[in-house]
């Protein structure tokens, strides 16, 4: 199989073997008729591998299952999930050998529960009178020196995040900007694009996240259709999908030199 593809190796990384003829009881049991003057016992197999996991099915009066595994690439722990899905799996073809292979179910039932109950378990107090932006500002307020913001080499305080979204805040105002009023986010991800949506919610408005990734014609019908009032976004971007709506360009330093006091709430 692997030859006939173009990556010609390492394709498949796992196999599952099924020993169709019990070779260990076979040769212990050599001599048992009494005519052989000799007899074989301790019997150990060494068995080497080319394949990450290996799991052998040796049938018997049981069916006994090994799984034999790399353990640069697995753990105990996975392994002992796996055996778990296998085990899972096999329970229920036994109870209904005619279920069908969707209707099988790989977790267990305490791995359901700790879905279910544990990882959701996550309700907490949380002050449903504010807005984000308001407690971004309190935030502000205990710790304003502390970093805020990091994207590669560039780091804002909260002080500094906090100035610079209030500047853009008050311009995206001046242009209608408020309850109800929606604005285009067109940016990749960047110290701008926080800033960016910090600013719409803090002038009252709601952002329209925009992927530059999307063809022209798309990016076009998503701000008629939304009617958005501006597009937050980078001037090379504009002009690479033709944008023809009433544009602040977020690498813009004028944009963030106006008052930068925090606004009053209008959301």
């Amino acid at each position: 199989i692997q030859a006939l593809t173009e990556q010609k190796q390492d394709l498949i990384n796992h196999i599952m073997i099924f020993e169709n003829y019990p070779v260990e009881q076979q040769v212990e049991q050599l001599g048992s008729d009494g005519q052989d003057p000799f007899t074989i016992s301790n019997v150990v197999s060494t068995e080497e591998t080319n394949y990450d996991l290996n799991v052998v099915v040796m049938p018997g009066e049981g069916i006994k299952i090994r799984f034999m595994y790399n353990t640069l690439s697995f753990d105990q722990a996975g392994i002992e999930r796996l055996y778990g899905h296998f085990a899972r799996l096999l329970e229920q073809i036994s109870l209904n050998p005619h279920v069908r292979v969707e209707e099988l179910e790989l977790l267990t039932a305490a791995e359901k529960q700790q879905i279910t109950a544990a990882f959701n378990d996550t309700a907490c107090a949380f002050p449903s009178h504010q807005t984000i932006h308001q407690l971004f500002e309190e935030q502000v307020a205990q710790t304003p020196d502390q970093v805020a913001l990091v994207f590669g080499h560039q780091r804002l305080t909260y002080r500094e995040l906090n100035e610079r979204a209030n500047s853009l805040a008050r311009i995206l105002q001046a242009q209608g900007v408020g309850p109800d009023k929606l604005v285009g986010l067109m940016v990749e991800r960047s110290v701008e694009m926080i800033v960016g949506l910090l600013a719409v919610l803090k002038a009252g408005g709601a952002y329209v996240p925009i992927d530059p990734e999307f063809p022209s014609s798309r990016i076009a019908y998503m701000l008629e259709d939304s009617e958005a009032a501006v597009l937050l976004t980078r001037r090379d971007l504009a002009e690479e999908h033709q944008c023809h709506a009433n544009n602040l360009f977020l690498e813009d330093a004028a944009l963030y030199q106006g008052e930068s006091s925090n606004l009053e709430s209008i959301s």
